[in-house]
Order: structure tokens, then C-alpha cells, then sequence
């Protein structure tokens, strides 16, 4: 089946195409044969970055948990949980970091470095993988838990959805109106007018 009609494919006798030129052999020929003479010469294609040599189908180590919503893995990629916003540990004023945690930052940062830190997880990416400071962008599985969405349930983080990563929107608005009702974390009654 052709992948862009969905009818069968025409059989093309590349001579009788228009723009076929019989010189365009010989270039055929000359790329083997480099290619070829690379292969045997030894030489080797680029080698990958950590985030293409990332298996996502395979469970990855975290090696330390920065904050509430974003890891780094033992291959140096660092990962933006999908769909959550943490209260921030540490914040830009003025062109200066500030070393002065939102509220619910702390045990934001705790609950998650109890899910993921020294753990093995599974990522699973949505239609955008990476945002603006080239972070990988995920869900994050331990087991079969959803870390994101046990996050939510806390009431440690909110709900941040940014189109077109939208696959558990559902599940995450519902989990968030849960947490809401039974004042869990930043949703507390007292806290409320803190919630950012």
C-alpha cells in the first residue's frame, strides 16, 4: 500500500521517469563506493548524543532529582516532568540565582527524590520532546506508577498543560480537582492564597 494514498503503488521504471539521466548511475556507483571504502577503512559515523543513545523503550537510572518536576539521569540529560509545575527551590532576580524555595518547593522536591532518586524509570514522551532549554520532556514511570500524576496527588505541584502534550490531561485535571477538594499540600485552606 503507498503510505500517502493508501492504493496500491505503481511500479516506476526509473529510465522512463522524467529527469532520469544515465550519468546519474555512475554517481550511484561513486557513493558506494565511498560509503563502502569508509566501512572498510574503519571509520565511524558521528557518534550520538546521550539523548539519542537513549533507549525510552528501557528503563534509565535518575542520578539526582534537581527539584520537584525535573531530574537528571546518569547519561547527563536532564528531564522535565510533563503536565506538573513545582513551587521553584531557587529563582532569578535581578540576573542573580536567589536561594530562597517557593512554598511547597521543599517537600515537593522530597516526595519526588523518594519516588525517583537512584531508581531506574521509564520515560515516555509526548509530541514535543524537548522544550526551550533543550531538557528531555516526559512522563515519568517508576513501576507502573505515573510519578507526574502521584505528584498531583499530593497537592506538591499543579497542573501545567502545554498543548500539544496533552495525553493524560484528563487524568491530571481530575487528580488535581481531587487534591483541591481534600486540601492536600499547596491546596490547604491556610496556603491557598500561597498557591501559584
Amino acid at each position: 500500500m503507498d503510505q500517502e494514498t493508501g492504493g496500491p503503488r505503481e511500479k516506476t521504471d526509473l529510465r522512463s521517469a522524467p529527469g532520469f539521466r544515465r550519468r546519474s548511475i555512475p554517481a550511484v556507483l561513486l557513493g558506494t563506493v565511498l560509503i563502502f571504502s569508509g566501512v572498510l577503512s574503519g571509520s565511524k559515523a558521528p557518534s550520538q548524543t546521550a539523548s539519542e543513545a537513549l533507549d525510552l523503550g528501557k528503563p534509565v537510572a535518575v542520578q539526582r532529582v534537581i527539584d520537584g518536576d525535573t531530574v537528571e539521569l546518569s547519561n547527563g540529560e536532564r528531564v522535565r516532568y510533563l503536565g506538573i509545575d513545582a513551587p521553584e527551590m531557587r529563582r532569578k532576580v535581578r540576573g542573580r540565582w536567589v536561594e530562597k524555595a517557593e512554598p511547597f518547593a521543599a517537600e515537593a522536591y522530597e516526595l519526588n527524590r523518594r519516588w525517583v532518586e537512584g531508581r531506574r524509570v521509564r520515560l515516555e514522551m509526548d509530541r514535543e520532546t524537548r522544550d526551550r532549554y533543550h531538557r528531555l520532556l516526559a512522563y515519568v514511570f517508576v513501576n507502573d506508577h505515573l510519578v507526574n500524576a502521584e505528584l498531583i496527588t499530593s497537592g506538591y505541584v499543579v497542573v501545567r498543560l502545554h498543548p500539544p502534550n496533552l495525553r493524560y490531561a484528563d487524568l491530571f485535571m481530575k487528580l488535581q480537582a481531587e487534591a483541591l477538594a481534600h486540601q492536600r499540600g499547596l491546596w490547604a485552606s491556610e496556603s491557598r492564597n500561597l498557591n501559584p
